[in-house]
């Protein structure tokens, strides 16, 4: 078992998107730093484990047996023992007290043997709105989670770069660009934007140059992580893994996967700028982060 002793501000768990559930306007979730949960997969050799998503460090836990852990994010260290930098595997020892610590907006914790939960609708990630996967709630002080058979214990000591979080984000132009008013268009990879305070697992509100499209609304279409909407006030949204399936306003730009991290992980106050991408460097850029997720 997986015992939480201090459960963060809203920690959950996450898994790989449930695919199964746009078509009955269900939000795939998932992680919202995809390339920090996969290195923290590869570094306990878990590649399909669902993980804990830490949000509000610190969080503290212990497990009942020796295991092997991984944690990962934008700014983590880990206390047990001793003190460990992030993005490393490490054993904890049997009722051992393990705490990480930061100021990552977004950490993940991944566990040798992984989290024995049971997937829900294709994924065993959890949809707080809507209280779906099997541990449907934040976790909370006192909880015990089950876990797979513990292994990988030779794997102590590897490590994965950490993940870049201050490079320009890249981004794909939207299906409705044309529709906004050219120095718009321009504006939105050429000026820099600052993050908000209304940023969550749903999205990220950014402030900065005003976004005109003089049309008309846009009919409601799908959209995915990562989708840039605009909504009538100017002021993009970059949507993140619970955001809706559909929606009404133009989405200008679709940030890359491997960009994702940076706009999920940028505190308020913080500035961004976007980069344009065509889709052959989006999926580049992609298999280029998996490649350094390649444990050393």
């Amino acid at each position: 078992m997986l015992h939480v002793v201090e459960p963060g501000l809203r920690s959950t768990v996450q898994d790989d998107p449930r695919v199964a559930g746009a078509r009955i306007g269900l939000p795939g979730s998932g992680p919202a730093d995809p390339l920090a949960f996969a290195a923290a997969r590869a570094l306990a050799g878990e590649p399909a484990a669902a993980v804990i998503e830490v949000v509000g460090l610190p969080f503290t836990f212990r497990c009942d047996d020796r295991r092997l852990l991984a944690v990962t994010g934008r700014d983590v260290s880990v206390r047990a023992s001793s003190r460990l930098p992030g993005w490393m595997a490490f054993v904890a020892r049997a009722g051992e007290t393990v705490t990480v610590l930061g100021g990552s907006r977004y950490a993940y914790v991944c566990v040798g043997g992984g989290l024995a939960l049971e997937p829900v609708l294709g994924s065993r990630a959890t949809y707080l709105p809507a209280r779906v996967g099997p541990l449907p709630r934040a976790l909370a002080a006192g909880d015990a989670i089950p876990l797979g058979p513990a292994r990988g214990l030779e794997r102590a000591g590897q490590r994965v770069p950490a993940a870049r979080y201050v490079a320009p984000v890249e981004a794909i132009a939207g299906p409705h660009a044309e529709r906004f008013e050219r120095d718009a268009a321009r504006a939105f990879f050429a000026e820099e934007f600052s993050v908000g305070s209304e940023a969550d697992r749903m999205g990220v509100r950014l402030a900065g140059p005003e976004l005109r499209w003089p049309h008309a609304d846009v009919l409601t279409c799908g959209v995915l992580p990562g989708a840039v909407q605009v909504p009538r006030g100017g002021s993009p949204i970059v949507l993140g893994p619970d955001a809706q399936t559909t929606g009404g306003y133009p989405v200008i730009a679709v940030v890359a996967a491997a960009s994702r991290g940076i706009v999920a992980q940028a505190l308020p106050g913080e500035r961004l700028r976007f980069a344009p991408v065509d889709p052959a460097r989006a999926v580049a850029a992609l298999r280029a982060a998996g490649a350094g997720s390649a444990v050393a």
